[in-house]
């Protein structure tokens, strides 16, 4: 099969990511037919991407005509069987809960086209696992979006065990195509590329929490003066101080017991304190905004430190042979989170020993040997690997 071949894809799931990935794909013109189990969350998940499509329309940045047109190749049903029995693409969108997804699947598998290519979109599950139920798990592939869908470009597609390449292909053209940039992940490991990154500096700010010595606001002052859009603590509160704990729980389970949350976050989520949903988590949350009081930097801790926790674990990413370049890496970074740059170019300028200094006082200080600097950080090759 080729991307010419693709006349309809199949979303199951009409949620945030769902109706996210329905939105992309009408818009490059593709035929979609958007699935979900109750009439009024397919209801609600199509008034959003209205709703999005009309604000692209009022700032002149799509005409009332291609609305139209994008809205005329949406489909909506409650049907399995109708949404992918003549897709040739299926993209799952469900919560993430290992059982239901291997539930879907399996049904799927059943009625769909037996070329068809299967996608699950989750941001942390096996991707073999999940295939594991499918008839032909070559055809298996794992699609991680980035929320929101209709603004993040990143799309990291995962191989399963026995994914094939062919599958891989197709699903980085249907991404270039429905404009997002595609990195593989070249094995199925827990927080693939992107979130794997991100993962000891999670770990890190559950122990900044628990130690006290450093305040939230502190540290999030001096990343917002240094330009983030969004500050560390800031960005836990908003994403859920319980989707946060839930992530570092897995991390403990997959990675190391020291991803275990800590006390504070605990608590947090035992008290319903949230984060922006709830109104109050590390911060109180007004009109959508965390107050963060500003006036006070960290002097203690700087975003040298969650930098260099950042490059040490793109070092251990490269390592294991999960990206097929050191720019994958960087890309991912870079369109996945946001970021100015991607770890392996922010650290072309740096020194070794600042990095292994601020890694080795980090993982005593908190006592997380996740921490510690690999060997290419403290002999200075991290800057020449994969080059």
């Amino acid at each position: 099969m080729n991307i010419n071949d693709v006349k309809k894809i199949a979303v199951l799931g009409s949620g945030a990511m769902g109706h996210g990935i329905a939105q992309v794909c009408i818009q490059a013109g593709m035929a979609v037919v958007m699935r979900d189990i109750k009439q009024e969350f397919i209801d609600n998940g199509v008034a959003k991407i209205k709703e999005s499509l009309d604000f692209l329309v009022s700032k002149g940045k799509m005409s009332a005509d291609d609305l139209n047109k994008a809205m005329s190749l949406l489909k909506t049903t409650l049907d399995t069987k109708e949404a992918v029995a003549d897709a040739q693409v299926v993209i799952e969108a469900v919560p993430e809960i290992m059982d239901l997804k291997k539930t879907v699947f399996k049904e799927v598998s059943d009625v769909c086209k037996e070329d068809a290519i299967l996608a699950t979109n989750t941001s942390t599950m096996s991707i073999s696992e999940i295939g594991s139920v499918v008839k032909n798990p070559a055809r298996f592939v794992g699609l991680h979006f980035f929320n929101p869908v209709n603004r993040m470009k990143l799309v990291e597609v995962i191989y399963g065990d026995k994914t094939s390449d062919a599958t891989a292909d197709l699903m980085c053209e249907i991404s270039k195509k429905i404009d997002k940039i595609p990195i593989k992940v070249l094995k199925d490991r827990p927080g693939f590329i992107v979130n794997r990154i991100s993962a000891p500096n999670q770990a890190l700010l559950s122990a900044i929490l628990d130690e006290g010595k450093t305040k939230p606001q502190e540290l999030d002052a001096t990343m917002k003066k240094m330009g983030a859009k969004m500050a560390p603590f800031e960005t836990a509160d908003f994403v859920g101080l319980d989707v946060f704990c839930h992530t570092l729980d897995y991390y403990a389970k997959t990675l190391s017991p020291q991803y275990k949350p800590g006390k504070y976050l605990s608590d947090k989520v035992a008290k319903k304190e949230l984060g922006m949903k709830s109104g109050k988590g590390i911060y109180e949350w007004k009109d959508g905004k965390a107050v963060i009081d500003i006036s006070k930097t960290s002097e203690d801790l700087t975003p040298i430190h969650l930098l260099a926790v950042q490059i040490n674990e793109a070092v251990k990413v490269w390592k294991e042979g999960l990206a097929k370049s050191i720019q994958d890496i960087d890309d991912g970074v870079k369109f996945g989170m946001n970021a100015f740059a991607g770890p392996f170019t922010l650290a072309a300028g740096m020194q070794p020993q600042q990095l292994a200094d601020a890694l080795n006082m980090l993982a005593t200080r908190f006592k997380l040997d996740i921490l510690k600097p690999e060997p290419e950080i403290v002999d200075g090759s991290f800057k020449t690997i994969g080059r």
